[in-house]
């Protein structure tokens, strides 16, 4: 597997998935202690959550330090959050046996026609093309996409 910088945030066993799974609302409440309020649920907090992050980030690489691992996972964590809450049947999830699977050992949004979304991999992309609304636009459409819960 070639490192893509996610390696040390590639978890190892169910176990740790449930751990990380557990821990996630104080994930969160860490990254909105550092936003200065709770970010909303809907794609449209995307939006603020990316300007935080653009600010703060000059590029993906710079967010996947290991000193600055604990916040992209949280905001990883906020989008994943938006697409669970915005799609009916979605759910976290984690493959621990393909290791061809492109997010291999990395949580995921698996989505009702089984295919899935790793909000890492969104979190990094949105600081690649650095365009201020890639989050809110890519889950805005994947909702629109599926039946939304209500």
């Amino acid at each position: 597997m070639a490192d893509d910088g996610f390696a040390a945030l590639r978890l190892h066993s169910d176990a740790e998935f449930q751990s990380w799974l557990a821990r996630d609302v104080e994930a969160r409440d860490e990254l909105y202690e550092l936003i200065g309020h709770e970010l909303g649920i809907g794609p449209a907090s995307l939006d603020e959550l990316e300007a935080f992050l653009l600010n703060r980030y000059p590029g993906p690489d710079d967010a996947l330090r290991l000193d600055q691992r604990p916040v992209t996972d949280a905001a990883a964590r906020h989008t994943g959050l938006v697409l669970v809450l915005g799609i009916n049947g979605a759910t976290w999830d984690i493959d621990l046996t393909d290791t061809d699977d492109a997010y291999y050992r990395l949580p995921v949004v698996r989505l009702p026609d089984g295919s899935a979304e790793c909000p890492l991999s969104l979190v990094t992309a949105a600081l690649d093309r650095r365009t201020g609304d890639y989050l809110s636009g890519v889950t805005g459409y994947l909702i629109e996409q599926h039946d939304t819960a209500d």
